[in-house]
């Protein structure tokens, strides 16, 4: 496999679940951070997973055989079930279609994988071992997330706002690069601290 970590928008993307345990449970509750419409569906449904479902608008839970038109109109498929044979049919179905599919503890029936995620709105970093061990992309998530400061946050979003009035008030990449990076470094030595009054006074110096 030659994964590539794509980082895209699935805000409203349609995704189908097939399982109703825990680790259904699990993926839901990831997923469901993120705005998508997911559609479980699963002969036997936990209560904790049914309690997410009332709790949100944008999960639905049919309590059904899974069968093939089940994943008709997804843009992508989570095979959570735990049923080894169950997985490999819906990878299959999947991979015909060219639809995106994971199926939980099955690498080579996977088409894209869950990475260890680190969130801190807008920032997002993704740790993965390409599916050989989720325990060490667990650990190596852990050990990141003790080294990002907390302020990351708010620094990212500043740094956006000032990023529009740099590119509007310089004239080339050389300069726009550099005072870039004085922005974030005196974001990072200011608590996450950018205005636009220090971004036209980095410009004024990079200019010269």
């Amino acid at each position: 496999m030659a994964y590539f970590p794509f980082i895209i928008d699935i805000e409203d993307m349609d995704c189908l679940i097939v399982g109703g345990g825990n680790m259904a449970l699990h993926k839901t509750g990831i997923l469901a951070e993120y705005n998508v419409n997911i559609h479980i569906v699963a002969m036997s449904v936990c209560d904790s997973l049914i309690k997410l479902a009332e709790s949100s608008k944008r999960i639905d839970i049919k309590q059904k055989k899974f069968d093939g038109e089940d994943i008709n109109g997804m843009d992508f498929v989570v095979a959570a079930a735990g049923d080894k044979a169950l997985g490999l049919y819906i990878s299959k179905m999947c991979k015909e279609r060219k639809i995106p599919v994971n199926v939980v503890d099955i690498k080579e029936a996977c088409s894209f994988i869950f990475p260890a995620i680190i969130h801190k709105e807008p920032v997002l970093a993704a740790i993965s071992t390409g599916g050989s061990s989720p325990a060490l992309a667990a650990d190596i998530k852990k050990s990141v997330r003790e080294v990002i400061p907390g302020y990351y946050s708010s620094l990212a979003v500043n740094l956006e706002k000032a990023r529009k009035y740099v590119i509007k008030n310089t004239d080339n990449a050389s300069t726009r690069k550099q005072v870039f990076e004085k922005l974030v470094l005196y974001g990072k030595e200011h608590n996450g601290e950018v205005t636009e009054d220090i971004a036209r006074k980095i410009i004024k110096e990079c200019k010269g």
